[in-house]
């Protein structure tokens, strides 16, 4: 039992993108995934089955989309999406915006050193992270990788807080799945990078 992502083509000839759940149940992206996605993540399939209604949709063709390029193409398997993400969506689907004073963010890595972060203490441009009040569900690398659908599967146990200026542009949205993840958390893209000192710490959590 699992889940494909798939494109749709509807009886109108409308494309739409969703996911697939065990060959019999279609979840499109501007569908709210309730409870579904919570039980179906724990494995209580039939419980899960009983959170959903028909909606009526009629579908003619399905296409399956590579997991590789899922990422940006459809919504994710996740807990209710957060209040404060604008956007179901990937975030690099998602329109700039930019930051307010005081706004922190944090990225997780598996690595201490990690590559995205430059030497003078920014951030590159295309740098992925999340706010700081999403990175508060996550306790332990594992469930950082989880979340945030991360490519490596090592724990992503190294935590850096990103402090950036007033009107720096981000993109934000919900992870989506990918390699092997369910995503689910709020993500956010440095477009432009962080300007200097803007990187203000690091700590380690626990691998799981």
């Amino acid at each position: 039992m699992g889940y494909q992502i798939v494109q749709a083509t509807m009886d109108d000839d409308r494309t739409k993108c969703g996911i697939a759940f065990n060959s019999e149940v279609l979840l499109f992206d501007d569908e709210s995934f309730g409870d579904f996605a919570r039980h179906f993540q724990l494995f209580e399939y039939k419980t899960a089955l009983g959170e959903l209604r028909p909606s009526g949709q009629r579908v003619k063709a399905l296409r399956v989309i590579p997991q590789a390029s899922a990422r940006q193409q459809t919504a994710s398997v996740k807990e209710s999406a957060p209040t404060y993400a604008k956007r179901t969506g990937g975030a690099a689907d998602a329109p700039c915006e930019e930051t307010k004073a005081g706004d922190v963010f944090r990225r997780f890595s598996a690595f201490a050193n990690d590559r995205r972060i430059r030497p003078d203490g920014g951030v590159y441009p295309g740098t992925y992270a999340t706010t700081k009040e999403d990175s508060d569900k996550v306790k332990t690398g594992q469930e950082a990788v989880a979340r945030y659908a991360l490519p490596n599967p090592m724990p992503a146990s190294y935590k850096f807080t990103i402090e950036p200026h007033e009107d720096t542009v981000i993109q934000k949205g919900i992870a989506q799945p990918a390699y092997g993840q369910p995503g689910g958390g709020v993500e956010v893209i440095f477009t432009k990078g962080t300007d200097p000192k803007t990187v203000t710490g690091r700590e380690k959590i626990p691998d799981k």
